[in-house]
């Protein structure tokens, strides 16, 4: 196959062009991949502050209720869910 001046003049430039467009293509998943990852990145610290926010407004609000909570398990015996406190002696 043979090229004339004329069809050289125009593939030469076209080249530079196609040379671009594929290294577009070649780093378009790459920066999709960098989007992604800054997306969820900005995700996971969104939700981690909103946790931390809940604990802290939580242990602010009700330190004594936590506190009752685990007076009350800790003295309390372990109930049975079958056996009862008092006793029937009247036949």
């Amino acid at each position: 196959m043979s090229l004339k001046l004329i069809e050289l003049q125009v593939a030469i430039p076209r080249t530079v062009d196609a040379s671009k467009a594929s290294i577009d293509l070649m780093n378009r998943g790459l920066l999709q991949l960098q989007e992604t990852t800054e997306e969820i990145r900005k995700k996971d610290k969104n939700e981690s502050k909103r946790v931390n926010q809940k604990e802290a407004a939580e242990a602010g609000l009700f330190p004594s209720y936590h506190q009752h909570q685990q007076e009350k398990m800790s003295s309390k015996s372990p109930c049975h869910p079958y056996k009862g406190k008092k006793i029937d002696f009247t036949g």
